[in-house]
């Protein structure tokens, strides 16, 4: 009965550390939507994180593409954060536009051609780095959840003999 009740100790205890630890990590992404201003043709995105938060006075860093290792433009995004932005379209390439908050980033690429802003190939950058703080609480709470299943296996052993 008693290796009944520690197997049961130990499961419950290993999916709440993993469970519980694990959910802080997803718990905090960035998620950035962008519309055409149809009054000013910029391009303004909102920030925010996956629990609807906005992502206030960010950091917003542009680059142009014949220049991509010095910033174009830098600002913040409001309270609210938004923030807007027209590419100047005389140089075409592939514009980068970087939302950062602690330890938090969101990469888009706006395309401009010839023809002005390639509106239909906007897309997210997925090559960026990946938030190594947030792997940290997720490789704690897979070590947590394996610590424990020892403890509860070296334990029912003990029992056993």
């Amino acid at each position: 009965m008693k290796t009944i009740k520690m197997r049961i100790l130990g499961s419950l205890l290993t999916l709440s550390a993993t469970l519980g630890i694990a959910s802080a990590a997803w718990g905090h992404s960035v998620e950035t939507d962008y519309f055409v201003d149809l009054f000013s043709d910029e391009l303004a995105f909102t920030s925010t994180y996956s629990t609807g938060e906005p992502m206030a006075e960010a950091t917003v860093t542009i680059y142009a593409p014949n220049n991509p290792d010095i910033p174009w433009q830098e600002g913040t995004t409001d309270e609210g954060g938004n923030f807007a932005f027209l590419p100047d379209e005389s140089i075409p390439g592939d514009w980068r536009i970087e939302f950062g908050q602690g330890g938090h980033q969101d990469i888009w690429v706006i395309p401009v051609t010839g023809n002005g802003i390639d509106y239909e190939n906007i897309s997210q950058d997925f090559h960026q780095d990946i938030h190594y703080a947030e792997l940290a609480p997720e490789l704690l709470g897979i070590s947590a959840a394996l610590g424990l299943g020892i403890i509860v296996v070296a334990t029912r052993r003990r029992l056993s003999h």
